[in-house]
């Protein structure tokens, strides 16, 4: 997930209706300036004369004049204090209907996408985004309601309220669809009559609603105008036109100066100073229009950065708000004459390059890739920060060609959207063009989402386990317990596969404890001398529920901790040490034992060996597989086994299948290994067969024995 901090304080939506309006957020103090600046403070200054007593008897008509004329000035300033304020008011009011409109765009387009990518994905986080919105909507239609004038009031309420929950009725429904796999009956729900129709209804309240603020805009005119009429009147009566004009020329200057910085500021980055997501949109619309007459290539590129949430976290906000500026300031420079760069948030960037119509059916996009390499390169060197600080990012790119028939934005930024999901789970750094074959395997991956949330819903996920042996004498002394999925149509499933796809989907956790406490039960009914282990993921041990659960597990079953071992990798380290630290500690002071799994693959550090209160440590069954035939991967082991008994810890070889291996491993004093040559995973009932065979041998089983068992 990509994190950043800054909010842009406006940015620009489509709704469902093709406007495109702008929509404030938080930081919109701005506006508020803005307002008071719509009431100008001009204030009319009194003149006095001085007469004596003496020369008043023969200046009676002269002075009533005077008098009539300060007076209609005093009541001139009593008006005016109160146009003003209506004039606050109503400036106040059509900045708040703008707003409200910016909301409507902007909460139709998160309903409108969110919908459609639920229905065209049966992706249940697109349903989770969609209802997040639906009450904002709601709120903003009520308030809109109380804000017009009493016949709109009553057209948001009986037909764009109503209008919108018939929409999202309608929605609902077609989630269902997608949900029980009929994507292509979602999609026809979503592009029916009726659903069509309900937009347009919905627009034409929306529409309506923006009445509003040409009628406020309207009643601040004809009050600018009566002060100004009123004002001047006044200020002839002292000579003072002149001044008058002056003021009403200033303020008139300044709103138009306020109207055209909103304008600027609605479409670009603040932090940047780059084009935003809509201003980005139209430019895209424009140059596919542009070059279907001209006969120029286009060429989309979507830009993710890689590493930039570790810059982030481990420097601060402000280092990652100066980064994002350093990247589009190396952007600026790779662009060339007519391409155009944008920031879309976040850590998203986004290029439209103009391709020469001679390159731009180079095979496999030559000309295009060309530049995203530039772009790779560029941004994979260095960065220095004003305080001195080097960081090192990279970035992952999708292109997309813009084709003949693409007459809208939409088709081609979806593709490039495509193409940069393919290219972060390439591996990032890299680049990639959308192929058509992409959008068959995102609906296969979506498909097997819901697949496995189902299956750990009803406990398909199974434990399996897989025998570990004392190396000096063969006998069984525990398991490591591995997740199986055994699928109604695909068969077994690999753990590479599913196992990702839990962590990506914040399902890892459920899965484990579920494992655990099975496997925990099954246990009770082995030898109170067998162990089982257990693998903790990186995102469990940045959960401080976990011991909680753990114990929650121990207890339901009533296993003893010193029973379960708790397996972590180097790679679930990396992050926050302090917080691993403490929750390691949690868990070795309710008696389980801990393992580092695959020492020597990750982030190999004697410093988690010499902190974290590990008891045992795994040697990967990369070095251990290749002992026999490779003089390096054995020297490698026999420094991980001395490593480890110097620290008084228990090793352990992984992936041990040939004979020959077992000799060595004897060898060098290795105290525990597990791998085919010993057996294979299997469920809890091959367990019982396993340890019916050790209960009929006297002195147990060697590598051989274990292995036919």
């Amino acid at each position: 997930m990509r994190h950043c901090r800054h909010v842009d304080p406006f940015s620009l939506v489509r709704s469902r209706t093709g406007e495109v309006a702008w929509r404030p957020t938080a930081r919109n103090g701005l506006l508020s300036r803005m307002a008071y600046t719509f009431g100008m403070s001009f204030k009319p200054r009194p003149d006095s004369a001085g007469t004596s007593r003496a020369a008043a008897a023969g200046w009676v008509a002269p002075g009533l004049v005077v008098a009539v004329a300060l007076g209609f000035l005093v009541w001139l300033g009593w008006v005016g204090t109160g146009t003003r304020a209506e004039m606050r008011l109503a400036a106040q009011q059509a900045v708040r209907v703008a707003e409200l409109r910016g909301t409507f765009a902007y909460l139709d387009e998160w309903l409108t996408m969110s919908a459609r990518m639920a229905a065209a994905s049966g992706d249940a986080r697109w349903v989770a985004r969609y209802d997040e919105a639906r009450p904002l909507l709601a709120a903003a239609i009520a308030e809109a309601a109380a804000l017009a004038t009493p016949k709109v009031s009553q057209a948001l309420t009986e037909t764009t309220d109503e209008a919108s929950k018939g929409l999202i009725d309608m929605e609902r429904a077609a989630f269902a669809q997608a949900a029980a796999g009929n994507r292509d009956s979602a999609k026809a729900l979503l592009d029916s009559p009726e659903f069509t129709y309900l937009q347009a209804v919905y627009a034409s309240g929306i529409e309506a609603f923006g009445q509003d603020l040409e009628t406020l805009a309207a009643s601040r005119n004809k009050a600018l105008n009566d002060r100004a009429w009123a004002e001047m009147l006044g200020l002839m009566l002292i000579a003072g036109l002149l001044v008058a004009a002056t003021f009403a020329f200033h303020g008139h200057a300044r709103v138009r100066l306020v109207l055209a910085y909103t304008e600027t500021v609605a479409r670009t980055d603040a932090l940047t100073d780059l084009p935003n997501r809509p201003r980005l949109y139209e430019a895209l619309q424009a140059m596919l229009a542009g070059a279907a007459r001209s006969g120029e290539g286009i060429g989309l590129l979507l830009l993710d950065l890689d590493r930039f949430k570790a810059v982030n976290d481990a420097h601060g906000h402000p280092a990652g708000d100066q980064l994002l500026q350093l990247v589009a300031a190396r952007l600026r420079a790779i662009a060339r004459s007519g391409d155009v760069v944008a920031r879309l948030g976040g850590d998203e960037f986004a290029l439209i390059a103009v391709l020469d119509p001679a390159t731009q059916y180079l095979p496999n996009g030559e000309a295009a890739a060309q530049f995203a390499r530039r772009i790779i390169a560029a941004l994979s060197e260095p960065f220095g920060l004003s305080d001195g600080t080097i960081v090192q990012i990279g970035v992952s790119v999708g292109l997309a060609l813009a084709q003949p028939e693409d007459a809208l934005a939409d088709a081609i930024l979806h593709r490039a959207d495509i193409a940069l999901y393919r290219a972060k789970a390439d591996g990032r750094g890299r680049f990639c063009f959308f192929e058509p074959s992409m959008d068959d395997l995102i609906q296969v991956r979506a498909r097997l989402e819901g697949e496995l949330r189902e299956a750990i819903a009803g406990d398909l996920i199974v434990p399996h386990f897989q025998p570990v042996v004392q190396m000096a004498t063969g006998h069984l002394v525990g398991f490591e317990m591995l997740a199986r999925w055994r699928h109604s149509t695909r068969g077994m499933v690999s753990p590479a596969e599913f196992v990702p796809i839990a962590e990506e989907l914040g399902l890892i956790g459920p899965m484990t404890e579920s494992l655990l406490r099975r496997a925990c039960h099954i246990a009770m009914t082995w030898p109170p001398e067998l162990f089982f282990a257990c693998n903790i993921s990186a995102l469990q041990l940045r959960d401080r529920r976990l011991p909680a659960m753990v114990q929650a597990a121990l207890d339901e079953a009533g296993l003893p901790p010193h029973r379960l071992e708790l397996e972590v990798t180097e790679s679930a380290l990396v992050g926050d040490m302090d917080l691993a630290l403490e929750l390691l500690g949690e868990l070795k002071t309710l008696g389980v034992r801990l393992a580092l799994d695959d020492f020597g693959t990750g982030y190999s550090s004697l410093r988690h060996l010499n902190i974290l209160p590990f008891d045992k440590l795994k040697i990967d069954a990369g070095f251990v597989s290749a002992m026999v035939t490779n003089p390096d991967s054995r020297k490698i082991v026999a420094a991980v086994v001395g490593l480890g008994h110097s620290l008084g810890l228990i090793t352990v070889a992984e992936g041990v299948e040939e004979p020959g291996t077992v000799a060595l491993l004897r060898e060098l004093g290795c105290d525990l290994g597990q791998g085919w040559l010993f057996g294979r995973p299997c469920p809890a009932e091959g367990i019982d067969a396993l340890l019916a065979d050790l209960g009929r041998s006297e002195d147990g089983l060697d590598a051989a024995g274990l292995s036919a068992a």
